[in-house]
């Protein structure tokens, strides 16, 4: 009598497709929040980009020690303990009141994230077998970016929900950030200065300005019944405004009132008024974390580090796992190794190659709110939607190449089934990228950049896959020191960025970013997944 095998090795790789969700939850967040913690702890824009760099570059460092404590340690202990640490880390972010406890915290938070996917690598390694590796890979991946989807659409819809109807709207002192910005034409760079309404508005405002008593003044504004009938337009306002602007003027409360002329104050002054939804962000923060913490311990609860030592798992499965790995797959010392890592033109193919693709992507995961909060003064709610809408279908992208990989590599061999998603996806990356500064729409712009998503996240199975090929038992130094090096790559990108959008405007950092592309696209195709580390 033939037993069918258990199916204990999908829940594998569901668990850790849900870690996978959260790490990017708590990863991209702070893209969507980050305008909110600067006005909150008064920030300036360069401080802000170190504070998301830091992340990266702690990411980095952390990516082939994690891997190799994953190894040592076994992969459902290390897992754990890694969802555990960047949740409190989270948390952390949370309780932060300045700037250095912020950077530290993020710091943490990427240190303590370095593991995950070096981790989920070495797991899908052990628990699939070779032919389902790369559908394996893209459906983890898929967890990641799915999080990161979903993180900047519930990050703005939180922030909003956690400031309460019953909060007070009119203006505190620490609320003011720039008085001198208070003038009929303030120094912006968004779009809505050539809004006939906002231009009234702001004359109608400053005429009613006093310099010497500038919260009261503003108060009084407030309370003034006739400043939505400026004609603004409702799309501009978070969720909360809009509902008020459709309730009839008389049948307004004071507080609804006074709510509606905040968010339009803030709308006619970006920069100078401390945004009232600013509130809402530490309790985001909060909730990521303790979500954090308890899908940590589903993973504990659920993994093992081998088949055979999962009680779930039966003989027929274990057969089907261990049968359908090859020969040697374990192979390969116990300490890093470092030297065969450094002298690999391979490995230095696959780095370059995650390098400049974390070049691009990282103004897809940091940058694009406040892209589109400068250029098109897009409202947070729909900044979350409009950053999600490319995560969100790249998602899907990451399964149907991890399938492509698999397909590719069982007619031409891994050697191409790798390097072709790897290298000729960028393409449409480079195309998409270097199209944006001449897209005179914000939505235009979001195609755009979901094309680019896309393609990226075609490729991205194929490079976990190679790491499973060339890395033997040190699977997790491989795909942690390909991973150090493409952090490092967004550190630089985020920390230059201030200078580039200084010297060259946003068109700057896109075009940098379409480059980079290119050189990712080159690399990749000069990968060799057939040639091993330890051969």
């Amino acid at each position: 009598m033939n037993i069918r095998p258990t199916r204990i090795r999908y829940l594998i790789v569901l668990v850790a497709m849900l870690a996978a969700v959260l790490l990017y939850l708590e990863r991209v967040c702070l893209s969507v929040a980050e305008v909110f913690i600067r006005e909150d702890l008064h920030l300036d824009k360069s401080q802000m980009n170190w504070v998301l760099g830091a992340f990266f570059f702690a990411y980095a460092l952390g990516q082939v020690p994690a891997g190799w404590l994953s190894q040592r340690y076994g992969p459902r202990l290390m897992m754990a303990l890694y969802m555990l640490g960047w949740s409190v880390f989270g948390i952390f972010i949370a309780l932060a009141q300045n700037f250095w406890m912020l950077i530290l915290a993020r710091f943490l938070l990427g240190l303590s994230q370095a593991g995950a996917y070096p981790t989920a690598a070495l797991l899908v390694k052990r628990w699939v077998p070779d032919r389902s590796r790369g559908l394996a890979s893209g459906i983890v991946a898929f967890g990641g970016r799915f999080g990161g989807a979903g993180a900047n659409w519930l990050t703005g819809i939180l922030i909003v929900a956690f400031v309460p109807f019953s909060t007070d709207a009119l203006l505190k002192p620490p609320d003011l950030i720039e008085p001198t910005a208070i003038s009929p034409n303030p120094k912006t760079q968004h779009g809505n200065d050539a809004d006939e309404a906002i231009q009234q508005l702001r004359k109608q405002i400053y005429g009613h300005y006093r310099s010497d008593a500038p919260i009261e003044s503003l108060n009084e504004w407030l309370n003034h019944t006739s400043i939505f009938n400026a004609g603004i337009a409702t799309s501009r306002l978070a969720s909360d405004g809009r509902a008020i602007a459709e309730i009839p003027p008389s049948e307004r409360t004071a507080e609804q009132n006074v709510r509606l002329n905040r968010l339009i104050l803030e709308l006619a002054f970006p920069g100078a008024i401390r945004q009232l939804h600013g509130d809402g962000w530490r309790p985001t923060l909060f909730v990521y974390g303790l979500l954090g913490v308890i899908v940590g311990a589903l993973f504990y609860a659920v993994a093992r580090n081998w088949p055979r030592e999962h009680p779930w798992v039966n003989p027929a499965e274990l057969q089907l796992i261990e049968g359908g790995q090859a020969p040697g797959e374990f192979s390969g010392g116990n300490s890093i190794p470092w030297r065969l890592l450094i002298l690999s033109p391979n490995q230095w193919f696959f780095s370059v190659n995650q390098f400049y693709s974390n070049i691009g992507w990282v103004f897809l995961i940091t940058l694009m709110p406040r892209f589109l909060a400068e250029r098109y003064s897009v409202p947070v709610e729909e900044r979350g939607l409009m950053t999600t809408i490319p995560l969100f279908l790249a998602s899907f992208a990451t399964i149907l190449g991890g399938w492509a990989t698999d397909r590719l590599s069982k007619r031409y061999g891994v050697r191409w089934g790798r390097a072709l998603p790897m290298g000729l996806a960028k393409l449409p990356c480079v195309i998409a990228m270097a199209a944006c500064p001449f897209l005179p729409t914000a939505w235009a712009v979001v195609a755009a950049l979901t094309i680019m998503a896309v393609a990226q996240d075609f490729g991205l199975p194929s490079v976990w896959a190679f790491a499973q090929d060339t890395g033997g038992k040190q699977v997790g130094a491989v795909l942690g020191w390909a991973n150090m090096w493409g952090n490092f790559g967004a550190g630089v990108a985020l920390i230059s960025a201030d200078r580039l959008t200084k010297l060259a405007g946003w068109d700057g950092v896109l075009i940098s970013g379409a480059v980079a592309f290119a050189i990712c696209g080159i690399a990749g195709m000069l990968t060799n997944a057939k040639k091993g580390l330890f051969d």
